[in-house]
């Protein structure tokens, strides 16, 4: 498995395996190296050391005396199946792993957990992957029978050696005849609850626990009759806040309730969500083909005006350099008639030397350019109306050109909008059937005091997150696990178990007691009564809003389960996990 290595311990283990020909260890993204063979493993043997003595405050005389028994004599199996959802308990100050079914403890048996410096942590997991053979990278690549990882960190239930104390890097030993019967009865998800102290299971009833819709086919197909629906908390808060992700916004039910005396039950309003959605994905469908029609239609009318434009232009281009050119040689024939007309002047210093030229060619020049003179007039005289007509034209070609152009681009920004609500249709449509192949699976939903919110996953995706309001929000609730176990007799109410942990600030305060400087007087921690923290005494504190609960009841099936805890989600909740909620 993977544990933490830090400092010299990491750099001489990667030295040692880089020396020895020997797979050196890989960190993944959270810094953790895996491995978790070694000498943590049965089939790995050190050398003969001294035998190290777990501390006198965590050993009982019970442990002692089942530490000293023969192996396997603590092993306990029961020899019926199991019956309904599991749920492990792992104690560390007892060293003993006991599972539980709907009925009671089914099998029991020693443990060994972590180590100082490696204590296995205590919160809430569940079994995220089952290996029958595992090999550590880290340690030899030592075999690990009958893996089961509960957190993707490090810290798993395998086969391993149990000298009556905790010993391990982080994970949690078991005898092999144990672990492999515990691999057997185990699945993918089944709840492991590792605490100082043992926890059992009990059965609970309570109002504010969740109830579960009839099955669809129990419903009436296409009724508008409210059913009641079994909510002692109520409350309209959430509103269309509500996420849609487990089934619908409330957007269908407020138009399916319009004119209605009796409000429509969540499945049929779940049902009008998806006609509708339907609906706006076939009209959206062909919103899209129109406005490509237009688009197609505009491109079509923006290119008929470019030919003109260009024509147009061109013409001006041409009749505009005709009169510069006209008007350019009329002022240069004008300058040079002056010149052959002036008299000659003598030449020297500032005075202009008159041009050398024959009389005869004098005489038929300024001919010449008195005739160009006359006629040059004339002709710009007729191109210059033609210039101002054809920048009219250049002028009228170029608004046709621009409109024409505008609409073309009006056309693609309207068919763009016509397909990003073609797209976010279909985005709803795809994550409706991805709820819609999950829910044949069971439901988490973790309640935390910490952050006043409920929050919900199902196939290991977050598909709700929502407001809640605690009743005495500052004081400890403890941590509750309530698993589902199966459907009561009427098929809405749900049978439930419940393992309570309670939550002792003082152990917490201590901590920080012994870290703050002695100059400094820690505050006093007020004492805090473990007993009134019961799971029924949760659920009387916590308001949930009724749409939620329904949204809830909609998913809810046997192996589903409720966690209420004063903490939030723990850092390790993530890709492939349920909820992971700390324990302290």
């Amino acid at each position: 498995m993977m544990v933490r290595a830090t400092g010299l311990a990491a750099l001489s283990s990667i030295l040692l395996a880089a020396g020895s020909g020997l797979p050196i260890p890989q960190a993944n993204a959270q810094g953790y190296y895996y491995g978790g063979g070694g000498w943590s493993d049965p089939y790995y043997k050190p050398r003969k050391v001294k035998k190290a003595k777990r501390p006198p405050a965590e050993i009982s005389e019970e442990d002692t005396s089942k530490a000293s028994g023969k192996k396997g004599k603590d092993e306990e199996i029961a020899e019926r199946p199991a019956k309904g959802p599991l749920v492990i308990n792992v104690s560390i100050n007892r060293q003993r792993l006991t599972v539980y079914d709907q009925t009671g403890p089914i099998a029991s048996s020693p443990v060994s957990t972590g180590r100082v410096g490696y204590a296995t942590p205590t919160g809430v997991f569940s079994v995220v992957q089952k290996k029958r053979m595992h090999y550590s990278n880290l340690y030899e690549s030592a075999p690990m029978p009958n893996m089961q990882r509960i957190t993707w960190s490090g810290v798993a239930l395998h086969a391993g050696a149990l000298p009556g104390y905790p010993a391990s890097h982080g994970c949690i030993r078991l005898p092999h005849g144990f672990s492999k019967k515990l691999f057997g009865i185990t699945s993918m998800g089944t709840r492991v609850i590792v605490s100082r102290d043992p926890v059992t299971p009990v059965s609970i009833t309570h109002t504010n626990l969740f109830t579960a819709f009839p099955p669809d086919g129990d419903l009436a197909t296409g009724s508008t009759t409210a059913q009641e629906t079994r909510v002692a908390d109520a409350s309209s808060a959430a509103g269309n806040a509500v996420s849609g992700v487990i089934g619908v916004t409330m957007a269908a039910a407020a138009e399916g309730e319009t004119g209605s005396p009796a409000r429509l039950t969540y499945r049929e309003r779940r049902r009008l969500e998806a006609e509708k959605l339907t609906a706006e994905i076939r009209t959206a469908g062909f919103a899209k083909a129109e406005k490509q029609i237009q688009l197609t239609q505009a491109h079509k009318a923006a290119a008929a005006t470019r030919a003109p434009l260009t024509a147009a232009r061109a013409e001006a281009e041409r009749l505009d350099s005709q009169l510069h050119e006209l008007e350019t040689s009329l002022a240069s024939a004008q300058h040079e008639l002056e010149e052959l007309k002036a008299p000659p002047q003598e030449s020297g210093k500032g005075k202009r030397k008159a041009k050398a030229i024959d009389g005869s060619k004098r005489i038929a020049k300024i001919a010449a350019l008195e005739e160009k003179i006359a006629r040059l007039p004339g002709e710009i005289e007729a191109v210059r109306p033609a210039l101002e007509h054809a920048k009219d034209a250049l002028a009228t070609a170029e608004t046709a050109a621009k409109e024409a152009e505008d609409q073309r681009r009006a056309a693609m920004n309207e068919l763009s909008e016509a397909n990003a609500t073609l797209a976010r249709g279909l985005s709803k449509e795809q994550a409706a059937k991805k709820l819609q192949e999950m829910r044949d699976r069971p439901v988490s939903v973790f309640i935390s005091r910490a952050k006043q919110r409920l929050y919900i996953r199902q196939g290991y995706d977050d598909v709700l997150d929502v407001a809640v309001t605690f009743d005495r929000p500052d004081e400890p609730i403890g941590t509750h696990v309530f698993t589902a176990l199966d459907f009561a007799d009427n098929k809405t109410d749900m049978k439930w178990s419940v393992s309570s942990v309670p939550y002792d600030p003082s152990r917490a305060a201590k901590k920080k007691k012994d870290k703050q400087a002695k100059s400094k007087a820690p505050e006093p921690t007020p004492a805090v009564d473990l007993s009134s923290q019961t799971a029924a005494a949760a659920l009387d504190r916590i308001t949930i809003p009724e749409d939620v609960r329904e949204q809830i009841a909609d998913v809810m099936k046997p192996s589903s389960s409720i966690v209420i805890s004063d903490l939030g989600i723990g850092n390790e909740t993530g890709a492939y996990t349920d909820f992971i909620v700390p324990i302290r």
